[in-house]
């Protein structure tokens, strides 16, 4: 933990270094956030308290924590690669780069595939409506907060970020069909 406070501190200096932000979407405000945590945490222990959890399985339960440590892993791992690029906001700087290495040459959003991770292995950990809730509302801020920050690159890395987007996908690292042999299936001359 003291070195994701260390990590954060050297990212700041050296993000400050990329130049001024030229593009910066929606960003709520802090008592914004707080409010909607508050609520939406009390709103799950009620839900929880109301309804219950749903049958307990333990090899979901392993699943579920293995899906979550994956998910822990993926994010460490993908916040380490971006570096001083990092933000909790979508945003892009003025000496912004692309950053194509690490878990990003296989999804272009890897730290939200990871919250997904860990969202689905709480669930399957504690299976509840409410857990399910969460994880469902968790789900579609990331689709939202992916869809913002493809906008925002695009429209700022242009046609690298479009090569890049054809490339590598979003949040699934679906296998990919080389180059040679779609080609050969689909009949096209080399």
């Amino acid at each position: 933990m003291l070195d994701g406070v260390w990590q954060t501190r050297r990212e700041h200096a050296a993000r400050a270094r990329l130049g001024p932000v030229v593009l910066r979407s929606w960003q709520p405000s802090v008592a914004a956030g707080l409010a909607v945590l508050v609520t939406t945490l009390a709103g799950a222990a009620v839900l929880e308290r109301a309804l219950g959890r749903f049958a307990f399985r333990p090899g979901a339960a392993l699943l579920g924590l293995v899906l979550a440590s994956a998910g822990v892993v993926l994010h460490g791992w993908a916040r380490r690669t971006l570096g001083p690029m990092w933000s909790g906001v979508v945003q892009v700087r003025a000496q912004h780069v692309l950053v194509e290495r690490g878990p990003y040459r296989l999804v272009r959003h890897p730290i939200y595939l990871a919250g997904l991770l860990l969202a689905a292995g709480s669930f399957l950990a504690h299976p509840s409506p409410a857990s399910a809730c969460l994880g469902g509302g968790f789900a579609a801020g990331v689709v939202l907060k992916a869809w913002l920050e493809e906008h925002a690159l695009r429209g700022v890395l242009g046609e690298e970020y479009t090569r890049y987007a054809a490339r590598v996908p979003a949040l699934i690292p679906w296998p990919r069909t080389p180059r040679h042999l779609r080609r050969a299936v689909s009949g096209t001359p080399r």
